[in-house]
């Protein structure tokens, strides 16, 4: 039994020891995912992130040489309410995490507008209305992070609409922090195109602006079809522009390419236009994401092929491409900002747990403060998990909470094609690097 990849140790420290039951038919658990790579075979714990080169027996007993993988939660006893335990899991965890005096934040989520230059074809949302923050609603925002955060330093999320329609609210906010005696860093979700030298010298000074993703749609003719600027201006090119002085700036930037069936095959030319227009590369990392609509219909997992396959065309254009699903090492207790440390705040105030901002996840405002605490909880409660979800494989990758309104058609398929490659790729890295962290005895 060689090992590939260690158990995640914050979990291990909330886990009992394992038992041997005598007498006690022991079975795969469900969250071992069982594959076969250059001829072996390997299994991978989606709960505890280890991954063996071993092979699971379907049925045995304590004692019948396989006590080392019951002890590793790879076998289970037959029956086991594994969901159950999963969730009883991620509750110790976040006891185990939180502060005794956690009844604030660490970070904000802000929307100062929902207006954009933009009509991107697959905005979500798409058909409401452009409210921007009144002077009002800006001042108290000020006063409503003062007053509620928890850490030293805060994070600030701007989002949108596209929040680069009002760099003066976003100053204003930064300026109310610092005169308040405030820490805080920020990042940023932005199409790009509003960025110029002022811009950047706002985000490398007053802003404190160290991350921005920035959604773009492959090449040159797709970005133009897809986005329907207003008033397009060569937008292609001035992204570009932006994504190079961002880069030389010290600004991380992720470069996120909306995909499906009908730009992936221009893919490569975008590529291409980002290695010749982007000299500075370590601080940029670009990945492909499919739309929404993609991920929610039937013809979802040949697109997510594709993107497994592109990644090394990423990455001979000199981009990291960042994780994908299922690559990160650590165990998420928080899945999202939902159940975590942050909230979001609308451009009229409201308080939402999501930043999709669906109403059912309002749960106050920032003159009121917490109206609706049953409301927040009820959106992320980690023990209201999606029945068809219960059984799933991947759950500890996934999302614990059934009001998360993003969902995959084929997420099995998907989740089980995206982390496959992943294990295949940390056994090659074991095999050329001589890397794997050991044999074991399987008693």
């Amino acid at each position: 039994m060689r090992e590939i990849r260690k158990p995640d140790e914050t979990l291990a420290k909330v886990l009992p020891p394992v038992r041997l039951l005598d007498g006690v038919v022991y079975v795969p658990s469900q969250f071992t995912l069982s594959f076969a790579y250059k001829g072996r075979d390997f299994v991978c714990n989606t709960l505890t992130r280890q991954c063996l080169e071993t092979k699971l027996p379907g049925r045995c007993r304590a004692g019948e040489g396989y006590d080392a993988l019951i002890r590793k939660l790879f076998l289970v006893p037959e029956g086991k309410d594994e969901c159950g335990f999963y969730n009883a899991v991620m509750s110790m965890l976040r006891v185990f995490g939180k502060k005794k005096d956690s009844k604030g934040y660490k970070g904000y989520t802000i929307l100062p507008t929902l207006a954009c230059n933009a009509r991107c074809v697959y905005c979500y949302e798409e058909g409401m209305k452009p409210v921007t923050m009144a002077p009002g609603t800006v001042e108290q925002t000020i006063r409503y992070i003062v007053d509620t955060h928890t850490d030293k330093s805060v994070g600030l999320h701007w989002f949108g609409g596209e929040p680069l329609m009002c760099p003066d609210i976003i100053g204003r906010i930064c300026e109310g922090l610092r005169d308040a005696g405030l820490h805080y860093r920020s990042s940023m979700v932005s199409n790009g195109s509003l960025i110029t030298p002022e811009i950047l010298a706002k985000m490398t000074g007053l802003w404190q602006l160290d991350r921005i993703q920035i959604s773009m749609d492959g090449a040159e003719s797709d970005y133009i079809l897809r986005k329907r600027y207003i008033n397009y201006q060569d937008h292609y090119h001035r992204v570009l522009e932006a994504i190079r002085m961002l880069s030389e700036a010290g600004i991380e930037v992720s470069i996120r390419c909306n995909v499906d069936e009908d730009n992936f095959d221009r893919i490569p030319a975008f590529l291409e236009d980002l290695k010749d227009g982007i000299p500075c590369k370590e601080k940029v990392r670009c990945y492909l994401s499919p739309l929404y609509g993609i991920r929610a219909g039937e013809r979802d997992l040949p697109v997510w092929r594709k993107v497994t396959a592109a990644r090394p065309l990423i990455e001979a254009a000199g981009f990291s491409t960042g994780p994908l699903f299922g690559e990160k090492p650590g165990y998420r207790v928080n899945h999202c900002m939902a159940d975590g440390s942050g909230v979001v705040i609308g451009p009229d105030g409201s308080l939402y747990a999501c930043e999709h901002c669906p109403p059912e996840s309002r749960f106050g405002d920032i003159w009121q403060g917490v109206t609706d605490d049953d409301a927040r909880r009820e959106f992320c409660r980690v023990d209201r998990t999606r029945e068809k979800c219960r059984t799933c494989l991947f759950l500890p990758d996934c999302t614990s909470f059934a009001a998360c309104p993003v969902e995959d058609y084929h997420c099995r398929e998907v989740r089980k094609v995206l982390k496959t490659a992943f294990l295949c790729r940390l056994v090659d890295d074991a095999d050329n690097n001589n890397t794997a962290l050991g044999e074991e005895n399987l008693t």
